[in-house]
């Protein structure tokens, strides 16, 4: 790839399109030639990128890459102006996070007044948009956070619309006078009563995707309502945060993602089992909640619930 290519690429999340190419000085017989060779790939007719190995990336990481190269074709080869992308789609150009969504196609929002549907894997979304419901990111015209966490949110469970409303509040872009101003436009969307019942639930200290879903299935499946990043000191100063804990009972609830230890470090981990230790010497119980609890949640509840029982305080 020459290097005025390569600029063009990196302006468009790695795709380029054919005419972009032969502007760029790559002739009909060069595109062919990668192509066939697999050092390019076709995203979309008359789109392309560099191949990748993806097989190094998390499933997600890769789900997320794979659909923002859709975005950037789709947008490649629609007249500007024309359309803003929007839902799901519009989450991940703003880099919130993906679990739950559905990527199988791209969607946009129509701007020109011209008609909706599905056309060649891509939603076309019919809407009035004012400049308030717009931004550009990476050059792209795209609704902003929080309509797409609201427009999203309508079309998903009630799960996956917290875990986008809870990074939206976590990152300041669902302020009180924009959240009203939506749920007025919004009052008459299908599935706008599960994106109100998403926003009224969602809380910006859940500080992950995993804490999300764990306050959803605490409250799905009946226990206490948690407080949410408490702190905890003891005689010797400051012992941290936790991520849940309940009134009234002896207990912390911490759920383990991915990235929580920095990788399984020998460091981080000695750490954490201090904070722990002294956790426990003041008191409390401490129950550690992972991935793979979250995918059984009517067996993880029934065991912290049995814990808050034994841990309750006297009245």
């Amino acid at each position: 790839m020459n290097e005025r290519l390569k600029l063009i690429a990196q302006q468009q999340g790695g795709v380029f399109s054919r005419r972009q190419a032969l502007a760029s000085g790559c002739t009909h017989e060069q595109i062919v030639r990668r192509l066939r060779g697999g050092s390019w790939e076709r995203i979309r007719r008359g789109q392309y990128a560099e191949a990748l190995d993806l097989t190094v990336l998390p499933p997600w990481e890769r789900a997320r890459l794979l659909h923002l190269r859709q975005v950037h074709a789709v947008m490649n080869a629609m007249r500007p102006g024309s359309v803003a992308v929007s839902h799901q789609s519009a989450m991940v150009l703003h880099g919130l996070p993906i679990w739950g969504l559905d990527l199988g196609c791209v969607h946009v929002t129509r701007v020109d007044g011209r008609s909706g549907g599905v056309v060649a894997g891509v939603q076309h979304h019919l809407g009035v948009l004012t400049d308030a419901d717009l931004t550009v990111v990476h050059g792209r015209l795209v609704t902003s956070v929080a309509r797409a966490v609201l427009e999203s949110a309508c079309t998903t469970s009630f799960e996956v619309g917290v875990v986008g409303v809870d990074s939206a509040l976590r990152a300041g872009h669902l302020e009180e006078d924009e959240v009203r101003r939506l749920q007025s436009v919004m009052a008459f969307w299908p599935g706008s009563a599960a994106a109100r019942v998403a926003l009224r639930f969602g809380n910006g200290l859940s500080e992950s995707v995993g804490e999300s879903r764990l306050r959803v299935q605490m409250y799905e499946q009946g226990l206490p309502r948690p407080r949410l990043q408490t702190e905890f000191h003891d005689r010797l100063g400051r012992i941290g945060r936790v991520d849940f804990d309940f009134d009234g009972y002896e207990t912390v609830v911490e759920f383990d993602g991915a990235l929580k230890y920095g990788g399984g470090s020998p460091e981080v981990m000695i750490r954490e089992k201090r904070r722990e230790d002294r956790l426990r010497a003041i008191g409390l119980t401490v129950v550690r909640i992972d991935w793979s609890d979250s995918d059984r949640p009517a067996e993880t509840a029934a065991g912290m619930l049995r814990t808050l029982h034994s841990r309750r305080r006297p009245a």
